[in-house]
């Protein structure tokens, strides 16, 4: 008997080992470069091994070596596929492994099929292994452009594969002078089916048969938001209109362009607010205003003395503002991110305050535009304390857990930084660079806010390069929509939750804006509104402490409390009688 007890033990404890390292797997696209440096497909397969009981760590085996650049992007992808689905990825620890018959070049281009066998491991889908892969992901979980797709999808068809997946746009493959359909040389030639994809959705309904993101997403604006963004765009545009006035009463000449381009500002932001668009409204009030004190103050010609005092008035105004907000109790997102853009913009204002007080040499107008922005952008961090009124769902957000929030950002931030400097000369992105400089500044000086949102914004910049990558005119209208699209179902999904993202709905609104002017920028804005929407992940719930029993549970512990207090009324009963 013991024997038989002791065969079935191992037999499960087998089965939990076999289920415990249960291996996934996907074919990948890829190309190599032959004796005569002409690129031809190559071979390739991925695998993943899922470890539990680990802490989300990610382990990468090549066979041959790749490039540095296949690690970071093979962590990026899993860390794209967690949050898009909302995978509990902390309890496991990622081996990956990529085989291929040569060396590959580059690693990004198994980005999309890292991030759908991450998907795959962690739910246990069920899958076909007989779909090849290729693109980037990005932010979004948006495919990306990658190159050689032609010698790629010649590859999976010599391996047998029924289908080959491409990025938008690479269906039209660029020979010299002439561009070949892949999608139709595909069928035509290679007896395979070319498919463009634009998203890790449609990634995963190939290979999977299953819609993991229900339909089209509407994100409904908080009526709250609605009432205070409104005040604060009224706010702004009476602003304008004031400087105007006094612009016109000391019948000051605004050079002809200028003009136009506040005139054209002025129409915009009033076609915002018609349709209820009052963040992009009052941004682009702020811009006049900024423009318009410029223009006011060249005209009344100030000394540096007066400079001098209109700076330590505004340095003291400046100082109490700070004292105030940092006084706030900070217990919802929306108060987090009310508290990030207003301490944003009262460093903006303390920098522009110390550039003057070290500008020697700088000429009198410099200082007089200085002033101007250094005072409206005070201007606006007064305008948004508004948002400290706002309600929402409760998060512990006390000093250390902003810390290590802030630590984390910081972390992505670096990683995404140092990925598209793989594909950059640094000098490019500097800036982004100097970003995370400060947010470290910020996290030194114990100031987390500050910190988040500054090291939210270098991460959002990379993620907008690297998804600009390989764009034209043919794609970049429906990538825009991709990428809208994905902001509008983070921001609905956390409204749904009770923490409406603020900031991340005001770029969101901004983007759109934007997206038949300067499309570009609208990415940009795009990816703040994608980072800014999902803070609340970063953020432990603040939760009263509830016991929820079901009757069966409730009638078990009920019976139990009754036969203890009977067993122990029984004891004491015969205890007694021993003593008489």
């Amino acid at each position: 008997m013991k024997k038989s007890v002791l065969v079935l033990v191992l037999i499960v404890l087998l089965s939990f080992s076999i289920l415990a390292q249960q291996e996934y797997s996907l074919p990948l696209l890829a190309v190599q470069e032959s004796a005569d440096g002409e690129l031809q497909g190559s071979s390739a397969e991925l695998t993943l091994e899922l470890r539990e009981g680990g802490s989300g760590r990610v382990f990468l085996d090549t066979f041959p070596a790749t490039k540095v650049d296949t690690q970071i992007s093979t962590r990026f992808a899993k860390e794209i596929a967690c949050s898009h689905y909302k995978l509990d990825c902390d309890k496991f620890d990622f081996i990956y492994t990529i085989k291929s018959s040569s060396s590959i070049i580059g690693g990004p281009s198994a980005g999309a099929a890292i991030a759908a066998l991450t998907t795959i491991a962690v739910r246990d889908l069920e899958y076909t292994d007989n779909v090849a892969i290729t693109g980037t992901i990005n932010s979004g979980a948006i495919i990306g452009p990658v190159g050689g797709v032609k010698e790629k999808v010649e590859a999976s068809a010599a391996q047998g594969h029924a289908t080959a997946l491409i990025p938008l746009g690479a269906g039209q493959h660029k020979q010299g002078n002439e561009t070949l359909n892949v999608i139709q040389y595909g069928s035509e030639n290679l007896s395979i089916t070319v498919k463009e994809v634009v998203s890790l959705d449609e990634v995963l309904l190939e290979l999977t048969g299953e819609q993991l993101n229900g339909g089209v997403v509407v994100v409904q604006e908080n009526p709250q938001y609605q009432q205070i963004m409104q005040q604060l765009q009224t706010v702004l545009c009476d602003r304008t209109e004031k400087i105007q006035t006094e612009i016109r009463a000391g019948d000051v000449a605004i050079d002809e362009n200028i003009t136009k381009d506040i005139d054209q500002r002025n129409e915009i932001a009033l076609n915002a607010s018609r349709v209820g668009d009052y963040y992009s409204s009052a941004s682009y009030c702020f811009g006049n205003n900024i423009q318009l004190r410029r223009e006011l103050y060249r005209s009344e010609n100030r000394s540096l003395q007066q400079l001098q005092h209109d700076f330590v008035i505004l340095q003291r105004k400046k100082d109490a503002l700070l004292t105030k907000v940092s006084e706030e109790k900070i217990d919802t997102i929306s108060d987090l991110q009310t508290l990030m853009v207003v301490k944003e913009r009262l460093q903006d204002v303390q920098l522009q305050i110390e550039e003057f007080n070290t500008s020697n040499n700088e000429s009198l107008q410099g200082n007089q535009n200085r002033l101007a922005y250094a005072e409206e952008r005070f201007f606006s961090a007064i305008s948004w304390t508004q948002f400290f009124a706002m309600n929402g769902k409760k998060f512990a957000l006390n000093q250390d857990v902003l810390r290590t929030s802030c630590i984390q950002k910081i972390s992505e931030a670096e990683q995404r930084h140092q990925y598209v400097s793989l594909f950059l000369n640094p000098t490019l992105v500097e800036h982004i660079n100097d970003k995370i400089g400060v947010a470290r500044k910020s996290l030194e000086e114990k100031e987390p806010a500050l910190c988040l949102i500054t090291a939210t914004q270098a991460k959002a910049d990379s993620n907008a390069i690297l998804s600009s990558f390989g764009l034209n005119n043919e794609t970049s209208e429906l990538f825009f929509q991709t990428k809208r699209d994905a902001a509008a179902r983070v921001i609905a999904e956390n409204s749904a939750a009770g923490s409406f993202p603020i900031l991340g709905y005001s770029y969101y609104k901004y983007a759109q804006s934007l997206e038949e002017r300067e499309q570009h920028t609208g990415l940009v804005y795009l990816e703040y509104a994608l980072e800014m929407s999902e803070l609340s992940i970063y953020f432990p719930e603040e939760k009263a402490l509830e016991i929820e029993l079901d009757t069966e549970t409730w009638l078990f512990f009920t019976g139990f409390v009754l036969g203890f207090v009977v067993a122990v009324m029984i004891s004491f009963m015969v205890m007694r009688r021993k003593r008489e």
